[in-house]
């Protein structure tokens, strides 16, 4: 009996023994620190980019802290929710133990990653997801940029992190900021407290950061006036910043957009319109050659490029595309401009400046007349066929890769999926027997991981035959039609110090209207 005891007691002495030393059963709900790091599948090398993890079988992304939120100061809609940024050394996060699944993306520039890893177990000091680069724009010279961006509501220090992370993380190389003054509400601006000029402080990101200018009139607090134009790499600002009673709370709107325009053009500054065809006096200003770009879908989808764009290109224009995001950077949107040898502020402007360039944010596209790249101008001596080849390339399924010949689409072709990648090529032999302009596009509903509709355009390839440009008279009649619209508006809605203030700003649309009705009966015989 006694022999049984001591064995009964030496038996629960070791299970206890045994309890005491086994290590506790790991629950789902405890926290793991660990890093998160992204890499080019190709070179090993480490990039930055945006991540987010959701639990496996679930949809709803988990909480990240310690990366900085992709989306601060935006609306999240659930197709975008959960991104943060990951530096291009990574960074420090907290994840549940528990079986995950990881999504992540690099600029435009990479196929989309995604991995499942079980953090049930032992899990890792660090998780190096490996992104498959797609195309590679540096290898053709492309810089990155965004023309129009504001900051609000977030405290000075907020403000350069978001600067610091976000345009990194997107692969941005040069982007603008802008100084706005807007009556009541310019207060909580935050990008306003940067002087005018490079932003030098946030060199070591790796993207040119530069101030400059919104200069505006509205009728009313947020609808349309004479309009909106963006002074990229100016001096000074151009003041007054903001004009009419709608935008300032007072005064009148005897000042129209032009001698702000050209102030700015004196300091060497570029001039860009903004919101695709909003504004009366952006179609007097652009045919006076007064606008060196036109930003399409900065902060709306309003208009088709039919509307704001083509009917430039269509009287013999030419005229760059370009794109920004206006209130934070809301999507992947960039115009890729071509620029010889290290970029510099200057530099990237000419080359939009000059129509190297295009605008997306999804595919990348290429387009060559003959050989000749986007904003080259070609001259034909006599009608002859010309080869036209297009492609695109991207992540996601952009649908209808398009070839435009003076405003129509010529020929179209679906993008085909391969390995995650989306692809298209045209090639086609066009005969030329009148001038043309060439531009290539994307037509597409789907949207990307900002739950933003996917667009695409290029700048034109120009060709002239016998010296003449295109120039179409229909064309011509509408925009005449649209100089008389501006008009009767700004009788009827304007308000002047006098008779006299008032004619003077219709005299602008006047003087224009002379103008181009001399060249329409010019090419219209």
């Amino acid at each position: 009996m006694r022999k049984l005891l001591v064995v009964a007691v030496t038996a629960g002495f070791l299970g206890l023994c045994v309890y005491l030393q086994a290590e506790p059963s790991p629950r789902e709900d405890e926290a793991i620190k660990l890093r998160v790091k992204l890499i080019d599948a190709e070179s090993g090398k480490a990039i930055p980019g945006i991540v987010r993890v959701f639990r496996v079988g679930e949809d709803k992304p988990i909480a990240l802290p310690g990366l900085y939120d992709r989306l601060k100061g935006l609306k999240r809609e659930p197709a975008m929710a959960g991104w943060c940024v990951v530096p291009p050394d990574g960074g420090e996060t907290t994840l549940p133990r528990a079986k995950i699944r990881l999504e992540a993306v690099s600029g435009l520039e990479t196929a989309l990653a995604t991995e499942e890893i079980d953090l049930t177990k032992k899990p890792p000091e660090e998780i190096v997801v490996k992104v498959k680069t797609i195309f590679r724009p540096e290898e053709s010279g492309l810089v990155a940029g965004n023309t129009h961006l504001h900051l609000m509501n977030l405290t000075a220090e907020d403000s350069d992190e978001y600067l610091k992370q976000i345009p990194a993380a997107d692969r941005l190389k040069v982007l603008f900021i802008s100084y706005l003054e807007r009556i009541n509400e310019d207060a909580t601006y935050i990008t306003n407290r940067h002087a005018i000029g490079d932003q030098k402080q946030f060199n070591a990101t790796g993207v040119l950061v530069n101030n400059g200018e919104e200069h505006r009139h509205n009728f009313g607090a947020k609808g349309e006036g004479y309009g909106h134009v963006m002074f990229l790499n100016i001096n000074k600002l151009v003041k007054p910043v903001s004009l009419g009673s709608g935008i300032t709370g007072g005064g009148n709107d005897d000042i129209p957009l032009q001698p702000g325009i050209e102030d700015a053009r004196k300091q060497g500054g570029m001039v860009i319109w903004c919101h695709n065809a909003s504004g009366f006096e952006g179609v007097p200003n652009t045919l006076a050659g007064r606008v060196d770009a036109l930003n399409v879908f900065d902060g709306t989808r309003s208009g088709t490029y039919e509307e704001c764009y083509y009917r430039y290109l269509n009287i013999g224009m030419r005229f760059p595309i370009s794109t920004g995001t206006d209130w934070f950077v809301y999507d992947f949107s960039r115009v890729y401009a071509k620029v010889p040898g290290p970029p510099t502020i200057p530099k990237w402007l000419d080359a939009v400046k000059a129509g190297r360039n295009q605008v997306t944010n999804s595919p990348l596209l290429t387009l060559t007349v003959d050989g000749k790249d986007i904003g080259d101008v070609i001259n034909l001596g006599k009608p002859k066929a010309v080869r036209v080849e297009v492609t695109a390339t991207g992540r996601h399924d952009f649908q209808q890769l398009q070839l435009v010949q003076n405003g129509k689409v010529i020929q179209s072709e679906a993008g085909k999926a391969k390995d995650s990648v989306f692809t298209a090529k045209i090639v086609k032999e066009v005969r030329l027997d009148e001038p043309a302009w060439f531009a290539a596009r994307i037509d597409s509903s789907a949207k990307n991981e900002l739950d933003r509709q996917l667009f695409a355009h290029t700048s034109p390839v120009y060709v002239d035959l016998d010296g003449k440009r295109v120039f179409d008279v229909e064309t011509g009649r509408l925009l005449l039609k649209r100089l008389e619209q501006a008009q009767e508006e700004i009788r009827t809605r304007g308000k002047f110090a006098n008779d006299a203030a008032r004619d003077r700003i219709l005299a602008i649309y006047t003087d224009t209207t002379k103008d181009l009705v001399k060249r329409i009966n010019q090419r219209g015989k």
